[in-house]
């Protein structure tokens, strides 16, 4: 219990509640000084969780897509379009960037979750 308080003094939150991102793969604990891969982690905005996107299965796209936005790991996904997290069995996740949607947010809703791949109306306006 000590150590946990400890660390908590030293990676303190900023003004909005939010701590940095951290220099450690959650996944396969690779840093600056141990690298696993020269891959650059995405870092979660909400919590500082940080992954390569190798690391979360990102590939292609998707892994280049995560990095325009504030994206946010999978404990603290919210829907992007209420903005909050609450019912996360009915969040749905874009398979071309991750972000999440509430089937009952969208327009038109999604009464089941879709068979396969699934992707976003943000991403279908992509050219």
């Amino acid at each position: 219990k000590q150590w946990y308080q400890r660390r908590v003094r030293e990676v303190p939150p900023d003004a909005a509640g939010k701590k940095p991102p951290s220099n450690v793969c959650d996944f396969c604990l690779g840093d600056a000084e141990k690298k696993k891969t020269d891959e650059a982690m995405i870092s979660c905005v909400d919590c500082g969780r940080s992954a390569h996107p190798s690391c979360l299965q990102f590939e292609g796209s998707l892994a280049e897509n995560v990095k325009s936005y504030n994206w946010q790991c999978i404990e603290c996904k919210s829907c992007s379009i209420c903005g909050t997290s609450d019912n996360d069995d009915q969040l749905l996740f874009c398979d071309e960037c991750d972000r999440g949607f509430h089937m009952y947010c969208l327009t038109p809703r999604i009464e089941r979750p879709p068979e396969g791949r699934w992707v976003c109306h943000m991403c279908n306006k992509r050219p």
